[in-house]
């Protein structure tokens, strides 16, 4: 099974840190979270917990993933990069074109763009976007346009949430950036099996992650898709057990998403990551997951 890391909650010295640790450590990739700002004040339900309750204090670094992408890919040659996942609906498409292609041509073609809808209501809000109702019918939308304006050719859209003229976005990729994408839900799902190059887990439990895998199946042969290359890449709650890797085997998870607070002694908080403890634990906990 391939290993991958997840560096959310890091400034740029810890970044940097731990992607150099990973290639060292024999990971295939890293992971960079994303939230363009953090409300002061929320009362959105994070989807992706027993209570409905997310922690993401106002102070929380959460540098910008594919700026950040860009800037890791120069200090470390030889390890992949994917945005875990970067919130769609708060960008412009054709932005968002650019900035994708401009760090995948600075990483040679290291970029993976994992993509979701989000779930910050009051975060669309602050950045004046009427459209979380419609999130992930906007994310399907742009995920189209993209594609198009990979080419390097004037792409003209006239869409349901977005309408240009021809326009060309430059540079143009060194390969097609492989495209994931998150969320759990029906909808979320069914668009994934339709449109992606793979799926991209939070932290679900193990029979949380059976009915997802089951369900994407599903979506996949409705679509015709099932012998198209995909591949699944999630995190797990708990830890990180020979058994609950073995049961990830079973299920048909090609990747496993390591979070730090998986890694070496336990802390008290997810926003308790020392960058060296956590590099000098890695190649243990990885080797451990390869050992399986």
């Amino acid at each position: 099974m391939k290993v991958w890391l997840s560096l959310p909650f890091l400034g740029a010295p810890g970044l940097i840190e731990l992607t150099r640790a990973a290639a060292r450590a024999g990971v295939t990739g890293v992971s960079l979270s994303d939230h363009l700002c953090v409300p002061a004040r929320f009362t959105s339900p994070y989807p992706y917990s027993d209570g409905g309750e997310a922690a993401l204090p106002p102070e929380t670094p959460l540098p910008d993933p594919l700026v950040a992408i860009a800037g890791l890919a120069g200090h470390v040659p030889d390890i992949r990069f994917m945005t875990g996942v970067l919130i769609a609906p708060l960008r412009h498409p054709i932005i968002l074109a650019k900035e994708a292609a401009t760090a995948a041509a600075l990483s040679g073609g290291r970029l993976d763009l994992g993509l979701g809808s989000g779930w910050l209501e009051e975060e669309f809000v602050a950045l004046g976007h009427d459209s979380f109702a419609e999130r992930g019918r906007v994310t399907t939308e742009m995920i189209s346009i993209m594609r198009q304006l990979w080419s390097g050719s004037p792409v003209a859209h006239r869409g349901r949430h977005f309408e240009f003229d021809a326009v060309a976005v430059n540079p143009v990729p060194p390969e097609p950036i492989p495209v994931f994408l998150g969320g759990h839900s029906d909808a979320a799902l069914r668009r994934c099996a339709r449109l992606a190059d793979g799926w991209v887990g939070a932290n679900p439990t193990i029979e949380e992650l059976r009915s997802i895998v089951r369900r994407l199946n599903v979506s996949r042969d409705a679509y015709g898709d099932a012998g198209r290359p995909f591949e699944i890449r999630t995190g797990i709650k708990g830890a990180v057990t020979p058994e609950r890797v073995e049961a990830l085997h079973e299920i048909g998870v090609d990747a496993l998403l390591l979070a730090p607070w998986q890694i070496g002694e336990r802390r008290a908080s997810v926003f308790d990551q020392p960058a060296s403890v956590i590099a000098d634990a890695l190649p243990d906990a990885v080797a451990a997951v390869m050992a399986v």
